[in-house]
Protein backbone atom coordinates (compact mmCIF):
# COMPACT_ATOMS: atom_id res chain seq x y z
CA UNK A 1 0.00 0.00 0.00
CA UNK A 2 1.38 3.40 -0.98
CA UNK A 3 1.71 6.30 1.42
CA UNK A 4 -1.06 8.14 -0.43
CA UNK A 5 -3.39 5.15 -0.18
CA UNK A 6 -2.58 4.76 3.49
CA UNK A 7 -3.52 8.40 4.04
CA UNK A 8 -6.69 8.24 1.93
CA UNK A 9 -9.54 9.66 3.92
CA UNK A 10 -7.13 11.33 6.33
CA UNK A 11 -7.76 14.80 4.88
CA UNK A 12 -9.24 17.10 5.71
CA UNK A 13 -7.73 16.52 9.12
CA UNK A 14 -10.34 17.14 11.79
CA UNK A 15 -10.21 20.53 13.45
CA UNK A 16 -8.25 20.16 16.70
CA UNK A 17 -10.16 20.74 19.92
CA UNK A 18 -10.13 24.40 20.86
CA UNK A 19 -9.51 25.62 24.36
CA UNK A 20 -11.67 28.70 24.13
CA UNK A 21 -11.28 31.07 27.02
CA UNK A 22 -14.25 33.22 27.91
CA UNK A 23 -13.42 36.91 27.56
CA UNK A 24 -12.99 38.89 30.75
CA UNK A 25 -15.98 40.95 29.75
CA UNK A 26 -18.77 38.61 28.63
CA UNK A 27 -20.61 41.42 26.85
CA UNK A 28 -17.43 42.34 25.02
CA UNK A 29 -17.09 38.76 23.83
CA UNK A 30 -20.60 38.81 22.40
CA UNK A 31 -19.89 42.05 20.61
CA UNK A 32 -16.79 40.67 18.97
CA UNK A 33 -14.83 43.82 19.84
CA UNK A 34 -11.37 44.16 21.22
CA UNK A 35 -11.45 44.45 24.99
CA UNK A 36 -10.29 48.06 25.01
CA UNK A 37 -12.91 49.16 22.49
CA UNK A 38 -15.75 47.27 24.12
CA UNK A 39 -14.87 48.44 27.62
CA UNK A 40 -14.94 52.02 26.41
CA UNK A 41 -18.28 51.63 24.62
CA UNK A 42 -19.99 49.60 27.30
CA UNK A 43 -19.00 51.90 30.12
CA UNK A 44 -20.75 54.77 28.37
CA UNK A 45 -24.19 53.20 28.47
CA UNK A 46 -26.61 51.83 31.01
CA UNK A 47 -27.16 48.08 31.54
CA UNK A 48 -30.55 48.29 29.80
CA UNK A 49 -29.07 50.00 26.75
CA UNK A 50 -26.23 47.50 26.74
CA UNK A 51 -28.76 44.67 26.65
CA UNK A 52 -30.50 46.32 23.70
CA UNK A 53 -27.24 46.65 21.79
CA UNK A 54 -26.03 43.09 22.18
CA UNK A 55 -28.34 41.58 19.49
CA UNK A 56 -26.97 44.12 17.02
CA UNK A 57 -23.44 42.95 17.76
CA UNK A 58 -24.33 39.50 16.42
CA UNK A 59 -25.24 40.74 12.93
CA UNK A 60 -23.09 39.43 10.11
CA UNK A 61 -21.35 41.90 7.82
CA UNK A 62 -24.08 42.13 5.15
CA UNK A 63 -26.92 42.35 7.68
CA UNK A 64 -24.90 44.90 9.61
CA UNK A 65 -24.51 47.15 6.59
CA UNK A 66 -28.19 46.75 5.74
CA UNK A 67 -29.23 47.72 9.27
CA UNK A 68 -26.92 50.71 9.21
CA UNK A 69 -27.96 51.96 5.77
CA UNK A 70 -31.67 51.60 6.57
CA UNK A 71 -31.37 53.61 9.78
CA UNK A 72 -30.81 57.07 8.36
CA UNK A 73 -32.59 60.29 9.25
CA UNK A 74 -36.35 59.73 9.27
CA UNK A 75 -39.45 61.48 10.54
CA UNK A 76 -40.42 60.08 13.96
CA UNK A 77 -43.45 57.81 13.65
CA UNK A 78 -46.02 56.73 16.23
CA UNK A 79 -48.50 53.87 15.87
CA UNK A 80 -51.35 52.91 18.15
CA UNK A 81 -53.23 49.73 19.02
CA UNK A 82 -56.81 49.85 20.30
CA UNK A 83 -56.83 53.57 21.15
CA UNK A 84 -60.40 54.72 22.01
CA UNK A 85 -61.90 56.69 19.09
CA UNK A 86 -62.58 59.68 21.35
CA UNK A 87 -58.88 59.89 22.27
CA UNK A 88 -57.17 59.05 18.98
CA UNK A 89 -57.16 62.58 17.56
CA UNK A 90 -56.29 64.02 20.93
CA UNK A 91 -53.20 61.80 21.34
CA UNK A 92 -52.13 62.49 17.76
CA UNK A 93 -52.28 66.24 18.38
CA UNK A 94 -50.21 66.04 21.56
CA UNK A 95 -47.14 64.40 20.06
CA UNK A 96 -44.72 65.96 17.57
CA UNK A 97 -44.48 63.01 15.23
CA UNK A 98 -46.32 61.39 12.34
CA UNK A 99 -49.20 59.39 13.80
CA UNK A 100 -49.39 56.69 11.15
CA UNK A 101 -52.08 54.24 12.31
CA UNK A 102 -54.46 53.32 15.09
CA UNK A 103 -55.33 49.67 14.70
CA UNK A 104 -58.65 48.90 16.34
CA UNK A 105 -58.19 45.16 15.94
CA UNK A 106 -55.34 42.76 15.41
CA UNK A 107 -55.19 41.31 11.91
CA UNK A 108 -52.52 39.85 9.70
CA UNK A 109 -52.53 43.02 7.60
CA UNK A 110 -52.08 45.15 10.73
CA UNK A 111 -49.15 43.04 11.93
CA UNK A 112 -47.54 43.10 8.49
CA UNK A 113 -47.90 46.89 8.30
CA UNK A 114 -46.24 47.40 11.68
CA UNK A 115 -43.52 44.85 10.98
CA UNK A 116 -42.65 46.27 7.55
CA UNK A 117 -42.43 49.86 8.80
CA UNK A 118 -41.74 49.78 12.55
CA UNK A 119 -42.66 52.99 14.37
CA UNK A 120 -40.39 54.72 16.84
CA UNK A 121 -43.08 54.59 19.52
CA UNK A 122 -45.94 52.13 19.87
CA UNK A 123 -48.94 53.18 21.98
CA UNK A 124 -51.05 50.31 23.33
CA UNK A 125 -54.35 51.00 25.08
CA UNK A 126 -55.19 48.47 27.80
CA UNK A 127 -58.69 47.59 28.82
CA UNK A 128 -60.32 44.49 30.24
CA UNK A 129 -60.91 41.91 27.55
CA UNK A 130 -58.28 43.29 25.15
CA UNK A 131 -55.95 40.81 23.43
CA UNK A 132 -52.58 40.25 25.07
CA UNK A 133 -50.31 43.09 23.98
CA UNK A 134 -47.25 40.98 24.73
CA UNK A 135 -48.34 38.30 22.26
CA UNK A 136 -49.16 40.94 19.64
CA UNK A 137 -45.74 42.55 20.03
CA UNK A 138 -44.11 39.14 19.76
CA UNK A 139 -46.06 38.33 16.61
CA UNK A 140 -45.23 41.69 15.05
CA UNK A 141 -41.55 41.95 15.95
CA UNK A 142 -40.35 38.51 17.00
CA UNK A 143 -37.39 37.36 14.93
CA UNK A 144 -36.75 40.77 13.44
CA UNK A 145 -33.14 41.81 13.32
CA UNK A 146 -34.28 45.41 13.59
CA UNK A 147 -35.01 46.62 17.08
CA UNK A 148 -38.66 46.68 18.10
CA UNK A 149 -40.08 50.09 19.04
CA UNK A 150 -40.42 51.40 22.55
CA UNK A 151 -43.93 50.68 23.86
CA UNK A 152 -46.07 52.94 26.04
CA UNK A 153 -49.15 51.43 27.68
CA UNK A 154 -52.14 53.78 27.94
CA UNK A 155 -54.88 53.32 30.52
CA UNK A 156 -58.10 55.30 30.89
CA UNK A 157 -57.84 56.48 34.52
CA UNK A 158 -55.11 57.31 36.99
CA UNK A 159 -56.58 54.70 39.34
CA UNK A 160 -55.37 51.81 37.15
CA UNK A 161 -53.28 49.24 39.09
CA UNK A 162 -50.92 49.11 36.08
CA UNK A 163 -49.50 52.48 37.10
CA UNK A 164 -48.00 50.84 40.18
CA UNK A 165 -47.06 47.56 38.46
CA UNK A 166 -46.31 48.28 34.78
CA UNK A 167 -46.06 45.28 32.42
CA UNK A 168 -42.56 44.13 31.47
CA UNK A 169 -43.07 44.88 27.78
CA UNK A 170 -43.90 48.57 28.33
CA UNK A 171 -41.37 51.34 28.88
CA UNK A 172 -44.04 53.49 30.58
CA UNK A 173 -47.71 53.52 31.59
CA UNK A 174 -49.68 56.76 31.15
CA UNK A 175 -53.32 57.52 32.04
CA UNK A 176 -55.43 59.26 29.41
CA UNK A 177 -57.11 61.20 32.21
CA UNK A 178 -54.05 63.45 32.46
CA UNK A 179 -54.55 67.06 31.34
CA UNK A 180 -53.29 67.77 27.84
CA UNK A 181 -50.07 69.59 28.91
CA UNK A 182 -49.06 66.76 31.26
CA UNK A 183 -49.88 64.01 28.77
CA UNK A 184 -48.02 65.89 26.02
CA UNK A 185 -44.94 66.20 28.26
CA UNK A 186 -44.86 62.51 29.10
CA UNK A 187 -45.47 61.36 25.52
CA UNK A 188 -42.77 63.67 24.20
CA UNK A 189 -40.31 62.41 26.79
CA UNK A 190 -41.05 58.81 25.80
CA UNK A 191 -40.52 59.69 22.14
CA UNK A 192 -37.25 61.49 22.88
CA UNK A 193 -35.97 58.50 24.84
CA UNK A 194 -36.88 56.21 21.96
CA UNK A 195 -35.07 58.42 19.45
CA UNK A 196 -32.05 58.67 21.75
CA UNK A 197 -31.88 54.88 21.89
CA UNK A 198 -32.04 54.73 18.10
CA UNK A 199 -29.20 57.27 17.92
CA UNK A 200 -27.15 55.14 20.30
CA UNK A 201 -27.77 52.10 18.13
CA UNK A 202 -26.67 54.03 15.04
CA UNK A 203 -23.46 55.14 16.75
CA UNK A 204 -22.77 51.54 17.69
CA UNK A 205 -23.58 50.28 14.19
CA UNK A 206 -21.43 53.00 12.64
CA UNK A 207 -18.52 51.88 14.81
CA UNK A 208 -18.94 48.27 13.75
CA UNK A 209 -19.54 49.13 10.09
CA UNK A 210 -16.33 51.14 9.96
CA UNK A 211 -14.40 48.23 11.45
CA UNK A 212 -15.98 45.69 9.10
CA UNK A 213 -15.45 47.91 6.05
CA UNK A 214 -11.88 48.75 7.01
CA UNK A 215 -11.05 45.08 7.50
CA UNK A 216 -12.73 44.13 4.22
CA UNK A 217 -10.93 46.79 2.22
CA UNK A 218 -7.55 46.24 3.86
CA UNK A 219 -7.32 42.46 4.03
CA UNK A 220 -9.67 41.06 1.34
CA UNK A 221 -9.03 40.53 -2.35
CA UNK A 222 -11.98 42.19 -4.13
CA UNK A 223 -12.10 39.74 -7.05
CA UNK A 224 -12.14 36.42 -5.18
CA UNK A 225 -13.07 37.38 -1.61
CA UNK A 226 -9.98 35.59 -0.28
CA UNK A 227 -7.46 37.10 2.09
CA UNK A 228 -5.03 39.34 0.20
CA UNK A 229 -1.26 39.71 0.61
CA UNK A 230 -1.60 42.26 3.42
CA UNK A 231 -3.87 39.87 5.30
CA UNK A 232 -1.39 37.05 4.68
CA UNK A 233 1.37 39.06 6.34
CA UNK A 234 -0.76 39.49 9.46
CA UNK A 235 -2.08 35.91 9.59
CA UNK A 236 1.26 34.24 8.84
CA UNK A 237 3.01 36.19 11.59
CA UNK A 238 0.35 35.01 14.03
CA UNK A 239 0.55 31.38 12.87
CA UNK A 240 4.34 31.29 12.99
CA UNK A 241 4.28 32.73 16.50
CA UNK A 242 1.78 30.05 17.51
CA UNK A 243 3.87 27.11 16.26
CA UNK A 244 6.89 28.52 18.08
CA UNK A 245 4.89 28.28 21.30
CA UNK A 246 3.10 24.98 20.65
CA UNK A 247 5.91 23.17 18.76
CA UNK A 248 3.41 22.08 16.09
CA UNK A 249 3.86 22.17 12.31
CA UNK A 250 2.44 24.62 9.79
CA UNK A 251 1.80 23.90 6.13
CA UNK A 252 2.38 26.58 3.49
CA UNK A 253 1.26 25.96 -0.10
CA UNK A 254 1.96 28.38 -2.92
CA UNK A 255 0.22 27.61 -6.18
CA UNK A 256 -0.52 29.24 -9.47
CA UNK A 257 -2.48 28.49 -12.62
CA UNK A 258 -0.49 26.92 -15.44
CA UNK A 259 -0.26 29.00 -18.63
CA UNK A 260 -2.75 31.52 -17.28
CA UNK A 261 -1.60 34.16 -19.77
CA UNK A 262 -2.80 31.86 -22.55
CA UNK A 263 -6.26 31.72 -20.90
CA UNK A 264 -6.46 35.52 -20.90
CA UNK A 265 -5.10 35.83 -24.44
CA UNK A 266 -7.40 33.13 -25.86
CA UNK A 267 -10.67 33.72 -24.00
CA UNK A 268 -10.32 37.27 -22.69
CA UNK A 269 -9.74 38.79 -19.28
CA UNK A 270 -13.38 38.43 -18.11
CA UNK A 271 -13.05 34.65 -18.56
CA UNK A 272 -9.69 34.78 -16.78
CA UNK A 273 -11.34 36.56 -13.85
CA UNK A 274 -14.07 33.90 -13.81
CA UNK A 275 -11.41 31.17 -13.62
CA UNK A 276 -9.76 32.94 -10.67
CA UNK A 277 -13.08 33.16 -8.82
CA UNK A 278 -13.89 29.50 -9.45
CA UNK A 279 -10.45 28.44 -8.27
CA UNK A 280 -10.98 30.46 -5.08
CA UNK A 281 -14.26 28.61 -4.48
CA UNK A 282 -12.52 25.25 -4.93
CA UNK A 283 -9.84 26.21 -2.42
CA UNK A 284 -12.41 27.32 0.15
CA UNK A 285 -14.43 24.14 -0.36
CA UNK A 286 -11.46 21.85 0.15
CA UNK A 287 -9.88 23.39 3.28
CA UNK A 288 -10.84 23.31 6.94
CA UNK A 289 -12.33 26.10 8.99
CA UNK A 290 -8.98 26.81 10.67
CA UNK A 291 -7.07 27.06 7.37
CA UNK A 292 -6.46 30.27 5.42
CA UNK A 293 -6.80 30.79 1.65
CA UNK A 294 -4.93 33.71 0.12
CA UNK A 295 -4.68 35.36 -3.27
CA UNK A 296 -1.27 37.00 -3.56
CA UNK A 297 -2.09 38.62 -6.89
CA UNK A 298 -2.50 37.64 -10.53
CA UNK A 299 -2.85 33.86 -10.76
CA UNK A 300 -0.85 33.15 -7.59
CA UNK A 301 -2.65 31.76 -4.54
CA UNK A 302 -1.60 30.40 -1.19
CA UNK A 303 -2.82 28.27 1.71
CA UNK A 304 -1.79 28.25 5.36
CA UNK A 305 -2.62 24.93 7.04
CA UNK A 306 -2.05 24.71 10.81
CA UNK A 307 -1.44 21.32 12.48
CA UNK A 308 -0.38 19.74 9.18
CA UNK A 309 2.61 17.42 8.79
CA UNK A 310 4.45 16.73 5.54
CA UNK A 311 2.45 13.64 4.51
CA UNK A 312 -0.86 15.40 5.12
CA UNK A 313 0.40 18.48 3.30
CA UNK A 314 1.46 16.46 0.26
CA UNK A 315 -1.92 14.72 0.24
CA UNK A 316 -4.02 17.88 0.38
CA UNK A 317 -1.88 19.58 -2.24
CA UNK A 318 -2.31 16.68 -4.66
CA UNK A 319 -6.03 16.48 -3.98
CA UNK A 320 -6.34 20.18 -4.81
CA UNK A 321 -4.40 19.58 -8.01
CA UNK A 322 -6.74 16.74 -8.98
CA UNK A 323 -9.87 18.71 -8.10
CA UNK A 324 -8.79 21.61 -10.32
CA UNK A 325 -7.83 19.33 -13.21
CA UNK A 326 -11.19 17.51 -13.03
CA UNK A 327 -13.25 20.69 -12.76
CA UNK A 328 -15.01 22.10 -15.81
CA UNK A 329 -14.42 25.82 -15.46
CA UNK A 330 -17.11 28.04 -16.93
CA UNK A 331 -16.39 29.23 -20.51
CA UNK A 332 -13.48 26.78 -20.79
CA UNK A 333 -13.47 23.76 -23.16
CA UNK A 334 -13.80 21.13 -20.42
CA UNK A 335 -12.04 19.33 -17.57
CA UNK A 336 -8.28 19.57 -17.84
CA UNK A 337 -8.32 22.97 -19.51
CA UNK A 338 -7.15 24.55 -16.25
CA UNK A 339 -4.38 23.01 -14.13
CA UNK A 340 -2.25 24.25 -11.24
CA UNK A 341 1.29 23.75 -9.98
CA UNK A 342 1.95 23.70 -6.25
CA UNK A 343 4.90 24.13 -3.92
CA UNK A 344 4.16 22.70 -0.47
CA UNK A 345 6.37 23.41 2.52
CA UNK A 346 5.93 21.87 5.98
CA UNK A 347 7.34 24.32 8.52
CA UNK A 348 8.75 23.04 11.80
CA UNK A 349 9.24 25.47 14.68
CA UNK A 350 12.76 24.46 15.71
CA UNK A 351 14.45 27.45 14.06
CA UNK A 352 11.86 30.10 15.03
CA UNK A 353 11.19 30.77 11.33
CA UNK A 354 9.97 34.04 9.87
CA UNK A 355 7.85 34.31 6.74
CA UNK A 356 10.63 36.26 5.08
CA UNK A 357 12.73 33.08 5.38
CA UNK A 358 10.16 30.40 4.51
CA UNK A 359 8.20 32.08 1.70
CA UNK A 360 11.13 32.00 -0.79
CA UNK A 361 11.64 28.32 0.01
CA UNK A 362 8.00 27.51 -0.78
CA UNK A 363 8.19 29.69 -3.88
CA UNK A 364 11.25 27.71 -4.96
CA UNK A 365 9.25 24.48 -4.65
CA UNK A 366 6.56 25.98 -6.88
CA UNK A 367 9.23 26.93 -9.41
CA UNK A 368 10.50 23.33 -9.39
CA UNK A 369 6.96 22.04 -10.02
CA UNK A 370 6.69 24.28 -13.06
CA UNK A 371 10.14 23.35 -14.32
CA UNK A 372 9.34 19.64 -13.99
CA UNK A 373 6.33 19.88 -16.27
CA UNK A 374 3.55 21.72 -14.36
CA UNK A 375 0.31 20.22 -13.03
CA UNK A 376 2.24 18.66 -10.17
CA UNK A 377 3.20 19.05 -6.52
CA UNK A 378 6.68 19.44 -5.11
CA UNK A 379 6.73 19.15 -1.31
CA UNK A 380 9.46 19.43 1.29
CA UNK A 381 9.99 20.30 4.95
CA UNK A 382 11.60 23.34 6.51
CA UNK A 383 13.20 22.57 9.84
Amino acid sequence: MTDAEDLEGGWPVADPPRKDVAPANADAGKMGLASGESAFLLNLISPLSRQDLLPLAELEADALLKAFLSGGVVTPRVTGFWLPPDHTERVASLIDAAFTHNFEEVSRDALDTVRDNPPHLLLVFLENGAPSPESVIRMAFGGLEARRPDVVALVREDTSPLLGAPPAWAQAVLPLSLPDPALRLHLQQCLRLSLARRDLEMIFLAHRVSREQLHRVTFTDPLTGLTNRAGFVEISARELGRITRTKETLGLIILDIDHFKKVNDTYGHPVGDSVLRELARILLREIRSLDHAIRFGGEEFGLLLPHTDLDELRLVADRLRQEVEAHHFEHMPGPGAVTISLGALCIHPARRPSMAEVYPVADGLLYRAKQEGRNRVVADRYA
